[in-house]
């Protein structure tokens, strides 16, 4: 969109037709106020500390409760805590999948499988190369659990990874019901999160105790 045509004059560019400018003035604006704006809003503390303010005058501006500031301010509110609990072994489950680390493990792996029983806390971990090998060890897991304690996994619940949306056809096909947590939100898979943390603390202490160089 044009705006405006001008004419060179000696390596300059004059406008044809001179644009009027005005400046608007906002009335009734104190002192205090004007530096508590161009301050970003900052406590009474803060805005006290301009030399050219008198508090005094503005007292009354200070005292109030500042809209701008509680938004600025304002963050999420807290998960409420989770009391819900399975009913029976293998009822629910959840996975979580920890990695990759800088430095390989012994035997080679850079990432660890958590997968927690939600009605007895059982913890399997399976130490993995690669994220791909987890639809596997699942896989596997569930053929034990069916063999060996004669139950069937009703519900396994994740977080959006691409290692376990990767399995919804599985579950489809057996009857398993996905769970998934939304995006951002890790509170959501809450047990296999607070069950990696738990691992790692033990891990740290352990190479604490024994005095390992950090490279460990």
């Amino acid at each position: 969109m044009l705006i405006g045509a001008g004419e060179r004059k000696d390596g300059l560019y004059y406008l044809r037709n001179k644009l009027r400018i005005k400046a608007h003035k906002v009335a009734g604006t104190s002192l205090l106020e004007l530096w508590h704006a161009r301050l970003g809003h900052p406590s009474r503390k803060i805005t006290k500390m301009v030399p050219t303010v008198d508090a005094r005058k503005g007292s009354n501006i200070l005292n109030k409760a500042c809209d701008i500031f509680h938004r600025v301010k304002h963050t999420r509110d807290g998960f409420p805590s989770s009391y819900s609990k399975a009913s029976n072994l293998f009822e629910l489950i959840h996975c979580d999948l920890w990695g990759p680390y800088r430095t390989a493990s012994s035997c080679g792996c850079y990432y660890f499988l958590a997968i927690v029983n939600d009605f007895s806390r059982a913890t399997w971990v399976h130490l993995l190369v690669d994220k791909k090998e987890v639809s596997q060890n699942l896989e596997n897991l569930f053929a034990k659990i069916d063999r060996q304690f004669n139950k069937r996994v009703k519900i396994v619940r994740s977080d959006n990874g691409t290692e376990f949306t990767c399995m919804k056809n599985y579950f489809l096909a057996h009857g398993i019901i996905f769970h998934t947590s939304c995006s951002g939100t890790p509170q959501q898979n809450g047990r296999g999160e607070r069950k990696h943390q738990h691992i790692l603390n033990v891990a740290q202490a352990l190479r604490f105790q024994g005095n390992l160089p950090i490279k460990f």
